[in-house]
């Protein structure tokens, strides 16, 4: 039988401390080690063409002006409207809060894609320009027809468009059951979270603000935003 005296066991517990270690730094030392690099031939480029797509949209913002509500706005949503198998463009708009106090809109954008790296903007066809103070979109079948419809989440609720399949958009909102929402809503998004088989709708909301009765700027304690006072 083996006896183990104070030598054998420090032996022992130095070899166990030298595996712990090794177990430990091991990986470290792996991912740190130098990795074989790539030619610049090789990695994937990203190119702006903005000016030859045809996109002319531009979104209206006004960061220097007094609230919020003016400088976080907009969205963008991929939609093969016409379910050509290339995916079209759709970007909200809004005003800022004159323009929407002296009733004036902000025109919002659909752009087909063309196929070769164009669009062009069918927005007036579509009938999709003016839905609201629009912040976000997303996009679902709600009537499962097939065809890809389209919800715009507003400043005041929420608009949705049926497609026609024709290329042209109706305005549902009354009749879908959603223009009782008259809230700030952020975004929308389309989940069947019950599994019927029917999209359904989940829309967060931001803060509750009257454009009839805004606060002076000052007359209390702004909210910060990235260390800039706002209201």
């Amino acid at each position: 039988m083996m006896r183990w005296n104070n030598d054998r066991w420090r032996s022992a517990a130095r070899r166990v401390t030298a595996w712990i270690l090794v177990a430990t730094l091991a990986p470290a030392a792996w991912a740190q080690a130098p990795k074989p690099s790539a030619a610049a031939s090789d990695l994937t480029q990203l190119v702006d063409i903005t000016a030859k797509s045809g996109i002319h949209f531009m979104h209206l913002t006004s960061p220097a002006k007094k609230y919020i509500v003016e400088s976080m706005s907009g969205g963008v949503a991929l939609i093969d409207y016409d379910r050509d198998g290339w995916p079209d463009i759709f970007f909200t708009n809004a005003p800022d809060v004159d323009m929407s106090l002296a009733g004036t809109k902000a025109r919002s954008a659909l752009y087909h894609n063309n196929h070769d790296g164009t669009f062009t903007d069918v927005t007036e066809k579509a009938g999709v320009g003016y839905p609201c103070w629009a912040m976000g979109a997303a996009v679902g079948d709600v009537n499962n027809d097939g065809w890809p419809d389209l919800l715009v989440s507003c400043f005041g609720g929420v608009v949705l468009y049926r497609n026609n399949g024709d290329g042209t958009f109706t305005d549902v909102t009354k009749a879908s059951g959603l223009s009782s929402d008259a809230g700030w809503a952020t975004g929308a998004t389309f989940g069947d979270y019950d599994n019927d088989g029917y999209v359904d709708l989940f829309v967060p909301h931001y803060v509750d603000l009257d454009l009839k009765d805004l606060p002076t700027l000052g007359s209390k304690k702004p909210c910060m935003y990235h260390e800039l006072a706002v209201q």
